[in-house]
């Protein structure tokens, strides 16, 4: 089984879970909010700068 076929089962089997549904669109709505924001702040020159990160 390929990579991609075991997250389409693991996918399928998670959202046949009770509560999967909703669960997932206040995830996705969540971070178009997120989106958002960052965005508006990137237009009015808000964004801060991000931290760097430790290397290998």
């Amino acid at each position: 089984m390929t990579d991609h076929a075991e997250w389409t089962e693991l996918r399928e089997r998670r959202m046949a879970e009770p509560d999967a549904e909703e669960a997932y669109e206040a995830a996705r709505i969540a971070f178009e909010l997120r989106q958002t924001l960052r965005e508006l702040r990137r237009r009015n020159g808000r964004v801060p700068r991000r931290r760097p990160t430790a290397g290998p």
